[in-house]
């Protein structure tokens, strides 16, 4: 909603508002957690979690692109959708040891699916309710 009744302001603006006041709230709570600055902030980091942490930034920069361009709906699309990949990645690269499962494939597919029925009744819904106007008030 934020970003919709912004549109003025250029994306980056926008995103740069967004990182600046949760950046400020983290830090606020690592400060009441108490053992965070004790221990030492990065303690425990290693790579998995650098490569989570850009992986995750890459996300959400992304998803925030595709937001203030598309609406949610079409988001939404697109998320299911790369749980796919996702998926077909797990089950076709050696280093995973998945194998393809037709009920996972499935529920996968009627996600995406339904959100795409979702957005192409948009218009039908619209001029039936169009209709139905014209219809009554004749």
């Amino acid at each position: 909603k934020y970003m919709k009744d912004f549109k003025n302001e250029p994306i980056y603006m926008q995103l740069v508002q967004f990182k600046c006041a949760w950046c400020l709230t983290i830090l606020v709570l690592t400060f009441v957690d108490g053992k965070t600055w004790q221990q030492g902030f990065f303690t425990g980091w290693d790579a998995t979690v650098v490569g989570v942490l850009v992986s995750f930034t890459v996300k959400g920069w992304s998803t925030m692109y595709l937001l203030a361009i598309l609406d949610s709906v079409l988001k939404n699309i697109g998320e299911a959708t790369s749980v796919l990949v996702i998926y077909f990645m797990q089950v076709l690269l050696p280093a995973f040891d998945q194998t393809f499962e037709i009920p996972t494939f499935l529920s996968v597919m009627v996600v995406i699916l339904s959100v795409t029925a979702y957005v192409g009744s948009k218009s039908v819904v619209e001029k039936a309710a169009k209709f139905d106007k014209e219809k009554a008030g004749k």
